[in-house]
């Protein structure tokens, strides 16, 4: 064999790309293994590049544009170096250049040594710049003993070779200010830095183990194949082999695509066909080729060889509906919308499919299937290309919960109860209501949230009986206009603009500030209400425009027996007359007293307190304790302002030993006091000082642990501070959630609201806590829909004072929550409701620690935390079915919830 046939051979290897996945021995002289021009078939594996070899995809691609070729007994030879010269002549047919380079004269004096069947594609390098003479022939480093083209190519020369072929020499300049990205960057040349990082922005390049680049390690076959073929998107010509287009049509043997101007190509498919996807490399069949979807082709002679998937975006129309009817020898199909029946004209070579992907006739689509009609965005007035049929007639009755209810589009979406999974289905022409008492009923009584019963025929809603109504919640504001003499409805004046009657419940509460134990023989017509409604009948009856009047420190001036007229004055100097009856309640200290002992029990110039309402006086006491805020502390001559609730603002002395009680302490003093503090200040007998000073406050809890035998709860605070409290009794106990208020409702991870003056606790209410999935936001109506983990669907309105957190960011807006997220819903007794979004992720179970109820989770590129606890009422499942934790085993697939660092919800 003569010495140029040797050449030819050699070249054949030459044309590989760089692989940035893995690092390259330096190899000190090149390789003495002679490549053959060998008939290769493109896309025939080399029996040393297995399918699961890590560059099999871009040694498959660029063999099929013919720049590589194998070894004697089909090697490819992948981890061997590729040499300097090689990697000129790979450079230049990738550019398209090779019957250019070709024209030069092989005895052209060269700068450099290279073998002679190169010397043309080195010469043709120099001339169009892809090589420069300087660069190349520095010796200002050390000597190499090989020739030049005979050199291991580096990783760094490599990428210049290669961003200097696509035309990024403009990058490279604007990128060699940049500092380079990787921790082995000194070891870079000068003039490579520029080059490296341009490599690196168009993702051609990254670095090896360890964020290193290893610019001067060699560069094998594999990785020269990998480098070009991630680079051939840059690319502004093309090989003629090679198309870019759009899928317009897909058969097992032939394949239509349609490039941006337009034009049309046709090819053949076989067996020997191979499809990548560019995402990930990976081999996928031709059936993940959909219409529209974009696509790279290799081909020759009109057949693919290798095709590869550059962008899955449909460009596709879509309508859904319900079959209407079919019209066959006309090629045409209609559909039922909201709207009404809608027609469209179908393509001759329309195709069908179930949701699954398997293949149907046209004519065997049942009438009132769900069907989905898509048609091809890209050419004008397409015709229906595809159908897909969803869902096809169903018949039955079944058993579940109203998740939602889409007027637009006339539809109901079910929570089935045996399956666990949501189903949807339009509404017939006429679908019949009942109501839990079996009467009848129109569509506007159904409610997200109501348990029902539903009949479904041909796939349409035929009708349905709620058997149990969803507990809606709304408040309402307005002046009340009348209410019946049984205190069974009233009606109010909403916003002086309409009417409203409700319907009373049994056991209705009333609040009027001042009057502890009110009714509703205490509410009279023009009171300011707000009702809380529940399922529209009134729960709670707040009276917002009149208080009891409450006048704390008047002095009594004269009671006269005969008339039972008290008068006096007020704090503030004001007169007042106020006549005394039977009903009216006269108290010192705990000693109460009857009309006819107020004048033996009560004398001029005592200082009373006085809750009054309109003109009616409900109490008469001897003061002996003020509520209010401290309007000022004075330590230098022990005084103090307090403003009372009517507004009063009274100065007492206090004594130098003031006792002053805190909720964490008793053993205050004066100067522990600030303005602003709620407070209780306990009277001298002779009513002219202070001798105790007792601290309110109010903060909401979560509790950690609740001691039924104890009653003592350990509890955290938003900040995440610790506290212990002990509840003696179950009088100061409301329960928002029910009528009962035990201590043994007080469960881990409640809320709880804790009032306390001094360091005695007067009042723990259990706030109301939904926790679970998210199936709807009505912003117009300000509600949630939440599928609760323990209470089935709630729809919780949310009012106008409420706050949403999510990833640490705070918000007030409703269009923030989305369907499918998992939220902690907390209603406080002030009408402000908190809302906290869970985090979620994808994880890796690594195991479940019993002892601690923990799960342990495998670490992350993102050192991510791996250990959390569960929430006592943590929903664990897989699909529908709750599965203990246990079941949770090293290596299984979850999704994540969580919130405040444990664990809500955790799904196989």
């Amino acid at each position: 064999m003569n010495h140029k046939k040797k050449q030819t051979k050699k070249i054949a290897a030459g044309f590989v790309a760089l692989s940035v996945l893995m690092s390259s021995p330096v190899y000190a002289a090149e390789t003495t293994t002679t490549p053959v021009s060998t008939s290769v078939n493109a896309v025939s594996a080399f029996s040393d590049v297995s399918a699961q070899h890590w560059a099999i995809k871009h040694v498959t691609k660029l063999a099929a544009l013919g720049i590589i070729q194998g070894y004697e007994k089909n090697e490819y030879r992948p981890e061997n170096p590729v040499s300097q010269q090689e990697v000129i002549v790979m450079a230049i047919r990738m550019m398209g250049l090779e019957n250019e380079a070709l024209k030069s004269k092989s005895d052209t004096i060269l700068p450099v040594a290279v073998d002679s069947f190169f010397k043309p594609y080195i010469a043709y390098a120099f001339d169009k710049q892809l090589l420069d003479i300087k660069e190349e022939t520095d010796t200002s480093g050390a000597a190499s003993k090989t020739a030049w083209g005979a050199r291991t190519a580096s990783r760094e020369w490599v990428a210049k070779l290669v961003i200097r072929a696509i035309g990024k020499q403009g990058l490279a300049q604007e990128k060699a200010l940049t500092p380079s990205i990787f921790k082995d960057e000194k070891d870079l040349s000068n003039w490579a830095v520029g080059y490296v990082n341009a490599a690196v922005s168009l993702k051609i390049v990254n670095g090896v183990d360890d964020n290193n680049f290893q610019p001067k390690g060699a560069v094998t076959r594999a990785q020269m194949a990998t480098f070009l073929s991630r680079a051939d998107k840059e690319l502004t010509t093309r090989s003629d082999k090679v198309s870019i287009g759009y899928v317009m049509g897909l058969s097992n043997s032939k394949m239509t695509i349609q490039n941006e101007r337009g034009q049309s190509s046709e090819y053949s498919i076989n067996a020997n066909t191979v499809i990548y996807n560019a995402k990930d490399d990976s081999r996928i069949a031709s059936s993940a080729l959909k219409e529209t979807y974009e696509v790279y082709v290799i081909q020759t002679q009109g057949t693919a060889s290798y095709i590869e998937l550059t962008s899955d975006q449909e460009r596709m129309g879509s309508l859904e509906g319900s079959l209407n009817q079919l019209f066959l020898p006309n090629m045409q199909i209609a559909i039922n919308q909201a709207s009404g029946v809608d027609l469209k004209e179908l393509a001759p070579n329309v195709t069908v499919t179930d949701k699954d992907g398997r293949g149907l006739s046209l004519g065997s689509i049942t009438q009132g299937s769900i069907i989905e009609l898509k048609w091809n965005l890209l050419v004008p007035n397409a015709k229906i290309s595809q159908i897909i049929v969803k869902q096809t007639p169903v018949s039955k009755t079944g058993e579940g919960t109203i998740i939602s209810i889409q007027k637009d589009q006339n539809t109901v979406t079910f929570l089935e109860k045996t399956s666990g999974k949501n189903e949807t289905f339009p509404l017939g022409p006429i679908v019949p209501v009942k109501l839990p008492d079996q009467t009848a009923a129109d569509l506007s009584k159904l409610r997200v949230g109501d348990e029902v019963s539903y009949e479904i025929k041909a796939n349409q809603i035929a009708g349905i009986s709620i058997r149990k109504q969803a507990d809606i919640s709304n408040v309402v504001q307005g002046t009340l206009i009348s209410i019946s003499d049984d205190k069974k409805n009233m009606t109010i004046n909403i916003g002086g603009k309409s009417l409203g009657a409700y319907f009373i419940a049994e056991n209705a509460l009333v609040s009027i500030e001042g009057l502890p134990s009110a009714g509703l023989f205490d509410v009279v017509v023009g009171d300011e209400l707000k009702l809380e409604l529940v399922n529209e009948k009134v729960v709670k009856v707040n009276v917002t425009s009149r208080s009891i009047k409450q006048m704390a420190f008047a002095t009594i001036v004269n009671y006269d027996n005969d008339t039972k007229v008290l008068t006096g004055t007020f704090e503030n100097g004001d007169l007042f007359a106020y006549k005394l009856t039977e009903s009216t309640v006269f108290k010192d200290g705990n000693r109460t007293y009857p009309l006819a002992d107020f004048s033996a029990n009560f004398h001029k110039g005592d200082k009373i307190d006085l809750k009054v309402s309109k003109d009616k006086v409900i109490t008469v006491q001897l003061t002996e304790q003020l509520e209010g805020i401290l309007t000022q502390v004075n330590t230098t001559t022990n005084e103090v302002s307090i403003r009372t609730a009517s507004g009063q603002s009274i100065t007492f002395k206090v004594p130098d030993n003031l006792w002053v009680s805190f909720w964490s302490t008793t053993n205050g003093t004066l100067k522990d006091l600030k303005v602003g503090d709620s407070i209780s200040a306990r009277m001298k007998s002779s009513q002219d000082s202070i001798v105790q000073i007792s601290v309110k406050k109010t903060a909401v809890y979560k509790i950690l642990m609740a001691n039924s035998d104890t009653r003592q709860v350990n509890a955290e605070d938003e900040t995440g501070s610790l506290f212990t409290f002990k509840i003696d009794n179950n009088d100061i106990i409301s329960n928002a959630n029910k009528n009962t208020h035990t201590f043994g409702d007080i469960q881990q991870d409640d809320y709880l609201k804790v009032s306390y003056t001094g360091n005695t606790l007067t009042n723990v209410t259990i706030l109301k806590t939904i926790r679970g999935k998210v199936t709807g936001v009505d912003t117009a109506a300000g509600t949630v829909t939440v599928q609760d983990y323990a209470n089935g669907v709630q729809v919780i309105p949310v009012g106008q004072k409420f706050v949403i957190k999510q990833g640490g960011l705070t918000s007030a807006a409703l269009t923030s929550i989305k369907p499918n997220d998992r939220v902690e819903i907390i209603s406080d007794t002030d009408d402000k409701t908190f809302i906290t979004v869970a985090d979620s992720t994808k994880r890796t179970v690594a195991t479940y620690d019993i002892v601690l109820n923990q799960i342990v989770l495998k670490p992350t590129a993102n050192g991510d935390k791996t250990t959390y606890n569960l929430f006592s009422k943590a929903y664990l499942h897989k699909g529908t079915n709750i599965v203990a934790a246990n079941a949770f085993v090293e290596n299984d697939e979850v999704t994540v919830f969580v919130l405040a660092n444990k664990i809500i919800e955790l799904e196989k």
